[in-house]
């Protein structure tokens, strides 16, 4: 039996719902990879900025871009439980609020001396940690124009900062307090759990977000929904105001009466895991919302979806629903691109990472520590924060400021038929977008489906080479793409196999 070439061909993305045998021609890990025109290629790097001022204190949970009113300059206002901090691409000015009390960095079982029923223990002793959580605390950020808003979650305080007048953050005198906001369309702000009731939605005269009392004068008002958790988070989508609590979605449209907006329960399952865990894509086809739930990923265009996600079982079996308040989603629109991070089971803090493809539904792993992340427009690249402060542009580069990326990505097992016999394999033949950089290819073996792996390679190879010659022999075998010394892009490999030994 003579050696055949065969082409390598996989569906873009990764997948993971399914044992290695029946993810049939997928990709079955990796990691720092998109897929470009259906074929892999790795992300851009990113470089870390080490801005003049104060350091960033706490843990990031928010960040958003902006210009003021006379587009000057640009800034990013980013939110810690331990305050408020404004960039500029140059420098961090503190803008936390006089008096301001910082919250708490992860999110804690709820306990003290006031949790629980009335009657409930003796009197003057600490209660035990109960189910009740204390999210960690955040920012909810919007904007008023060029004025920035922000209501701190900790305390609920909603305040606002105006570049040419205020040199931090500033209470907004006679405003409720909540755990989020959002400013529609139609210029009303919206305040999510307002008043410390969690099913309460409040919003501002239109125009003014100083003015919260409705009257026959004004266009202030409110709802008290019946909800079975408290509001998270508020999307603007689509003309209308989406409000998500942990368990359900509610839409708030405008309308041409006294009640200013008419409010509809849209989905009762697809809640939001935290407030920072969605993010709203505008393009060519209107305006989708996309956001993570405790159970599945969700869209909104109009009516609430669950979407097909291939990584599926591997967020949702391992995750940390408890510390859910830390999810970060961010907008690459660059690259038609949403990330999420998230903690691990085994982890209290974010240290897991996906992306997917809104336009082509393909989904990949970004396994990096982002707390919080920005689109670029405002700033010319995207901007994230992680851990301990640090800015990051990415898209920029081909390393992870200065040390390789480590970027890689794994086939479906390959056999011939059902893999009773031996493959012989003698040549595989890389196929590389011009301009990419040398990579690496390894082939994970297996002499059986419960045998024990041993890899051959990793062989090195470059754009240009014919074939990488090689000699092994296996039942089942996986590709395995690595690169580490700048950008790069895969083609349409093949195989040059033939029939071994029989088992």
């Amino acid at each position: 039996m003579a050696f055949r070439l065969q082409e390598m061909a996989f569906s873009p993305g990764l997948y993971a719902n399914r044992s290695r045998r029946a993810s049939k021609l997928r990709w079955v890990d990796g990691n720092l990879v998109r897929f470009r025109d259906a074929v892999p290629a790795q992300v851009g790097g990113w470089q870390t900025i080490t801005p003049g001022g104060p350091a960033i204190t706490g843990n990031a949970r928010s960040i958003i871009t902006f210009r003021p009113a006379d587009q000057s300059t640009r800034f990013a206002a980013i939110g810690t439980d331990t305050g408020a901090f404004l960039y500029d691409g140059e420098l961090i000015d503190d803008i936390t609020p006089t008096g301001f009390v910082p919250g708490v960095g992860t999110s804690v079982p709820g306990s003290g001396y006031g949790v629980g029923r009335y009657g409930e223990g003796l009197y003057g002793t600490e209660r035990p940690a109960t189910g009740n959580l204390i999210d960690a605390s955040s920012w909810s950020f919007d904007m008023f124009g060029g004025t920035l808003l922000g209501l701190f979650t900790a305390d609920g305080s909603f305040y606002k900062y105006d570049h040419d007048t205020d040199g931090a953050l500033t209470p907004v005198a006679g405003s409720p307090k909540g755990r989020a906001i959002c400013v529609s369309d139609e210029r009303h702000v919206f305040m999510f759990g307002a008043d410390g009731n969690p099913g309460l939605v409040r919003w501002s005269d239109r125009e003014d977000f100083t003015v919260w009392t409705a009257a026959a004068t004004n266009r202030a008002g409110g709802y008290e929904l019946q909800v079975r958790s408290p509001f998270q988070t508020g999307f603007r989508v689509r003309g209308q105001v989406l409000g998500l609590t942990r368990t359900e979605v509610f839409a708030f449209t405008p309308l041409q009466n006294a009640l200013v907006y008419g409010r509809d329960r849209v989905s009762t399952e697809a809640g939001i895991i935290g407030p920072h865990a969605g993010a709203v894509v505008t393009d060519n086809q209107g305006e989708l919302a996309v956001w993570m739930g405790a159970e599945n990923f969700y869209a909104y265009d109009g009516v609430v979806r669950s979407l097909d996600c291939d990584l599926r079982d591997y967020v949702f079996r391992d995750i940390n629903i408890l510390q859910g308040a830390k999810v970060c989603a961010g907008l690459n629109t660059a690259f038609d691109e949403i990330w999420f991070f998230y903690p691990s089971k085994e982890s209290d803090e974010v240290d897991r990472g996906i992306i997917y493809n809104f336009v082509t539904g393909a989904w990949s792993k970004a396994n990096i520590t982002r707390f919080a992340w920005a689109d670029a427009g405002v700033f010319d690249t995207p901007i994230a924060v992680c851990n301990n402060g640090a800015i990051h542009r990415h898209e920029l580069g081909a390393t992870a400021n200065g040390t390789p990326l480590g970027s890689y990505i794994v086939s479906h097992p390959i056999m011939l038929g059902t893999g009773q016999q031996f493959a012989d394999v003698d040549q595989w033949w890389p196929d590389m977008q011009d301009g990419s950089a040398a990579a690496k290819v390894s082939f994970i073996c297996r002499d059986g489906p419960s045998m024990p792996t041993r890899t051959v390679g990793p062989f090195p190879f470059a754009l240009g080479e014919e074939f990488v010659p090689l000699s092994l022999s296996a039942r089942e075998l996986q590709l395995r793409i690595d690169g580490d010394s700048g950008h790069w892009e895969l083609g349409l490999p093949m195989i040059s196999m033939q029939n071994g030994s029989l088992r």
